[in-house]
């Protein structure tokens, strides 16, 4: 017991030391809340913290999704933190009971704050209101399993992509904080042994974590990246039938779309893989009614980037020019912001989040002095995974697209 409270002290000393060597910002000049980087630790040692998603609150801090591996279940814990605009811890909650799989993102419905899990048990969703705090307010069962993806549709209802393991069907619904189902469509993933396994492997971490997401685009149809027809497959519908009105097929779970970011005029930023190769198209036109292959897509290859990793996109507008921003993370163990011109497609400059220790994305969101706030995982000396928070501000910015 003492060599554990001893080493327990050492690592809060070390973690300590850490953080505070590790504020990117400089000039003294500069506001402490528009450039920093946190890292955070766990009171909990030996959890490894997985980056969900980010979303900055009213008071100008941020909520922080997280995910922990537990030891009394198969699927991964619930953690959400709440940071102040500076980027200082406040406080955490951990979810202990049969709420698990968080799954992005951050859903703001009737003015309050929300969130999409999983009952480890009957394995049908949740949706949880979340306060300032982080303190779960309320949790509500939806008559969905296995959720994968959540995504605002206006100011009072989201859009949910799940998967019925009785069934096998990839299913998305548009549906109210009630729960109240208004439109559903269900796809079939395909018939034989080892079909699902890609599917259940993501929700237990056993295997690769797939790039599942939903949301609609401008013309009102709705998008959901997920598996139909034995092969992962981009689909397009107006949830008005259980046959997808678009199809961009990929290879099985070796291949497809893994990020997606609807432009105007019907276009689209992506990124595609195929096996282990990547490739990004900063706007790229999509056949949204009828059926095609992603490998017919072409991109330019991103050499660097790391197999398996999430892909992140969001436009920024700077000095009233519109940007598209391509995040992901590379083979060196950094992040990178890829920013290309949203109206053209060019490619405009790139930056290099991270150093002396390894750097995963896991979310991006806009922040109120038209910055960006990076959330991702780093591993402290090489073996303990926490959350980080980068901010850079719109000078830090436009001082990478000169």
């Amino acid at each position: 017991m003492m060599k554990l409270v001893l080493k327990n002290m050492l690592w809060g000393g070390l973690v300590m030391i850490f953080i505070t060597s590790c504020d990117i910002k400089d000039n003294k000049d500069v506001e402490p809340s528009a450039s920093f980087l946190k890292i955070y630790d766990s009171h909990q040692f030996d959890h490894a913290i997985g980056a969900v998603d980010v979303v900055q609150k009213e008071d100008e801090g941020y909520l922080l999704l997280g995910n922990y591996r537990r030891d009394d279940t198969n699927f991964l814990g619930v953690y959400v933190a709440c940071v102040d605009k500076e980027g200082q811890f406040v406080r955490n909650t951990y979810l202990r009971d049969n709420n698990v799989h968080p799954v992005g993102k951050f859903l703001m419905l009737g003015g309050q704050r929300y969130f999409v899990s999983m009952d480890a048990i009957g394995l049908h969703a949740y949706l949880n209101q979340v306060d300032d705090s982080a303190r779960i307010v309320s949790t509500v069962a939806l008559g969905v399993t296995y959720p994968m993806y959540a995504e605002n549709d206006g100011e009072d209802q989201f859009v949910l992509l799940s998967y019925d393991s009785e069934d096998k069907k990839s299913v998305l619904s548009l549906m109210n904080t009630d729960g109240v189902v208004a439109s559903q469509s269900t796809f079939g993933i395909g018939a034989g042994q080892g079909v699902e396994e890609p599917i259940i492997d993501h929700f237990t971490r056993t295997g690769r974590e797939l790039p599942f997401f939903a949301g609609r685009v401008s013309n009102g149809l709705y998008y959901a990246n997920a598996f139909f027809n034995y092969t992962l497959s981009l689909l397009f519908t107006d949830l008005s039938s259980n046959t997808p009105s678009g199809v961009v097929q990929g290879q099985q779970d070796e291949g497809g779309i893994s990020g997606l970011l609807p432009l105007d005029g019907g276009q689209f930023s992506l990124a595609r893989f195929n096996f282990g190769d990547h490739y990004a198209n900063a706007r790229e036109t999509l056949n949204t009614g009828g059926i095609s292959s992603v490998n017919a897509i072409e991109g330019n290859p991103m050499l660097e980037w790391e197999t398996d990793e999430k892909v992140k996109m969001i436009n920024i507008t700077l000095q009233e020019v519109n940007y598209t921003v391509i995040a992901t993370t590379t083979k060196n163990q950094q992040i990178v912001l890829h920013i290309y011109d949203a109206a053209t497609g060019d490619y405009m400059a790139v930056d290099y989040l991270g150093f002396s220790n390894p750097y995963q994305l896991g979310a991006l969101t806009l922040t109120e002095d038209n910055g960006l706030a990076v959330l991702g995982s780093t591993q402290v000396v090489g073996k303990f995974q926490r959350l980080c928070l980068f901010k850079l501000s719109e000078g830090e910015l436009l001082n990478v697209l000169n």
